[in-house]
């Protein structure tokens, strides 16, 4: 496995989510029900809900951004306790189109639920009676800068740009450290592969093979769309994975959800195939 080929395939990028939370610590509710209760100030936290339940605009906006970051993990592969994840190339088309897309739907319904802030929040006040504190409550103008979404890109490290004024033994250690490490880096990014596609099949198994089992149609439709989106992915070219991979796509994605709904014959079959399947992957996992 080539690293520094590897970081002219593909690149890192970082998500960064910003949105208001409406929930805020009180000190003082806290320190009332534990005096209440004869317990120590430290005994619990209240923490109070800011806006009414049915606030389906804020609700609205923190969805998609959960889509958002859905999408995100989908399209890209583990890299770094930091946060930052691989995205391949090939991928990088479909990712940008995406992250554009969701950025601005998040931004549109942030809009909404700004604009429906101050009903919420009066209404909160009624609500929240005694415990309503206006200064819990960004202004109108202030909201606007609690949402927004980054995404930070940067080049996949190679040991090679390693470059201090060491002795040449010393570099060669650290770059060998470095390789090593990568190396572990791109392996775990390769088992996540693997991982995904081993539940996804997994879940087939499980659901065909009980005759009495219902399953919606994402049983088909999310393995589909892994089987479309591991080529792009695979930035080792693991040619195990894709094997296993066409295999998926040429027995298990082929037939309609409600055809195996409704011919329990070509259901059991199915249910057979991503057994084997499965079991092959034993070998690779």
């Amino acid at each position: 496995m080539n690293v520094v080929n590897l970081s002219l395939k593909a690149m890192l990028v970082g998500l960064a989510i910003h949105g208001w939370q409406a929930r805020k610590y009180d000190r003082k509710i806290s320190a009332e029900i534990a005096e209440q209760h004869a317990a120590t100030a430290d005994a619990g936290r209240f923490n109070k809900h800011l806006l009414p339940g049915d606030a389906g605009s804020y609700e609205a906006v923190h969805k998609k951004g959960r889509e958002l970051r859905t999408f995100y993990y989908e399209k890209t592969l583990p890299w770094s306790k930091d946060g930052q994840r691989i995205l391949p190339t090939a991928n990088y088309e479909t990712f940008s189109e995406g992250v554009r897309k969701f950025k601005r739907e998040y931004a549109l319904l942030a809009e909404d639920f700004i604009r429906e802030y101050p009903i919420l929040k009066e209404d909160a006040r009624v609500l929240l009676n005694g415990m309503y504190n206006d200064m819990d409550y960004p202004t109108a103008e202030e909201m606007h800068a609690k949402f927004s979404v980054e995404i930070e890109t940067l080049p996949l490290p190679s040991a090679a740009d390693f470059r201090v004024t060491l002795a040449d033994a010393e570099v060669a250690r650290i770059q060998r450290e470095i390789e090593a490490r990568l190396q572990q880096e791109v392996a775990k990014a390769n088992k996540d592969l693997w991982n995904r596609l081993r539940n996804a099949v997994d879940n087939m198994v499980n659901r065909l093979g009980n005759p009495e089992s219902k399953f919606h149609d994402t049983l088909v439709r999310n393995l589909e769309d892994l089987v479309e989106l591991i080529p792009n992915l695979n930035l080792t070219g693991d040619q195990d994975l894709e094997a296993v991979r066409a295999k998926v796509e040429e027995v298990l994605v082929v037939h309609a959800p409600q055809t195996l709904r409704d011919d329990s014959v070509l259901r059991a079959r199915v249910a057979a195939q991503a057994k084997e399947i499965s079991n092959l992957m034993d070998a690779y996992m």
